[in-house]
């Protein structure tokens, strides 16, 4: 789960969901939005991505936590709680908060998945 796309896809996936299924929960009429998420072809707003985490009864930790800090349970399922150092808990949990009181804009949202990115990537390369 390298991106946020394939995220929302996982996520979707493991809640039995089509894209239409999804974009219907979100209250848009059309599937493209969410596949155009999928494959990481647009960028969610901050609305958008309240609307996809809470059709998919996660939250937006789990959307925006890069793959490497998720530990897969014995169900399939995540948890990202069990590896995550205090203080990267700490940190998420003030963007949280942050992106709850709409401090963050989407430009906030890009910044912070670049900065994913560059920490999946291999320690050597």
């Amino acid at each position: 789960m390298n991106t946020l796309g394939t995220r929302i896809a996982h996520y979707r996936k493991l809640k039995g969901l089509s894209q239409q299924a999804l974009a219907n929960e979100c209250g848009w009429e059309s599937q493209s939005r969410i596949g155009n998420y999928e494959r990481d072809t647009r960028e969610p707003s901050f609305d958008d991505l309240r609307r996809i985490a809470k059709a998919l009864g996660v939250s937006l930790n789990d959307l925006l936590t890069p793959a490497m800090q998720i530990a897969e349970s014995e169900d399939g399922r995540y948890d990202p709680e069990e590896r995550l150092s205090p203080r990267s808990r700490q940190v998420l949990d003030r963007l949280t908060l942050a992106a709850s009181q709409g401090r963050l804009v989407e430009q906030d949202l890009i910044l912070l998945e670049q900065i994913a990115r560059r920490l999946e990537k291999p320690q050597d390369e």
